[in-house]
């Protein structure tokens, strides 16, 4: 598979079988690392049915309560999405999957990968959503374009495997620790600059998507961390003159 390193996460699944389904297909592809976040359900014989020579799969498949334990070490979250939101609506704003896929053969650059997947009944609710680097969406008939949820890994991870990337060693893409780090730095700058409450939301949604697509490297962070301090410091400086001339 190459370079690429992918951790499959499914939220809350219903149901036994479709484990067992997106076991199988990840087996199909090459990618092993399957987490479940607060199942619905045991691991038991349906599931096994299901995976067929993908026990493996299941087997090393890593059980977790919260949603933060299955993606601490994740440098690029993935949303997926049947329903995607307009302009407006910054959470499930998505990108198609076939643009997902030039954005991994364009940068060559990339870490450790999260694809999150939704529960059965109603998919990934907006406050995950907002947490994802990129939403992405499958083009489907829009007449019925919400697809069963191991179809659509299915899909997602056969267009990852076709990329076959190789990351040159001489570039390394900013791990998640370090763009949060930033992320940080922004809602800073915001509250610097008294932006209303009720925007910022929205505001810091739309700066982690930017990151997500840009791509950016670690050493594009740690240059933008410098201009994040000094407009930082600078505004601090203006405070202070600021309050001493009041």
């Amino acid at each position: 598979m190459g370079d690429l390193d992918v951790r499959v996460i499914f939220v809350e699944p219903l149901y036994e079988l479709n484990i067992g389904y997106i076991a199988r297909v990840m087996k199909n592809f090459g990618f092993k690392e399957l987490y479940l976040v607060n199942p619905q359900v045991k691991l038991g014989m349906q599931a096994r049915m299901m995976a067929t020579h993908a026990q493996d799969i299941l087997n090393s498949a890593v059980i977790v309560k919260e949603l933060d334990d299955a993606i601490k070490d994740v440098d690029f979250l993935i949303g997926t999405t049947g329903k995607p939101g307009k302009d407006h609506n910054v959470e499930r704003a998505a990108i198609t999957l076939s643009e997902f896929i030039s954005l991994i053969e364009e940068s060559k650059v990339f870490g450790k990968l999260g694809i999150l997947l939704g529960r059965e009944d109603h998919g990934l609710p907006n406050e995950i959503l907002e947490r994802c680097d990129i939403v992405v969406t499958i083009e489907a008939n829009p007449e019925y374009p919400i697809l069963n949820v191991s179809h659509a890994a299915a899909i997602i991870l056969y267009e990852i495997y076709k990329c076959k990337v190789r990351i040159p060693h001489f570039i390394h893409e900013a791990k998640g620790e370090e763009k949060e780090r930033l992320i940080k730095f922004f809602e800073l700058l915001l509250d610097k600059i008294d932006y209303p409450m009720v925007k910022r939301k929205r505001v810091l949604i739309a700066f982690r998507r930017l990151l997500g697509r840009a791509l950016v490297s670690s050493k594009e962070i740690h240059a933008l961390y410098g201009v994040f301090r000094r407009t930082l410091s600078l505004l601090d400086k203006c405070s202070e003159k600021n309050l001493f001339q009041g």
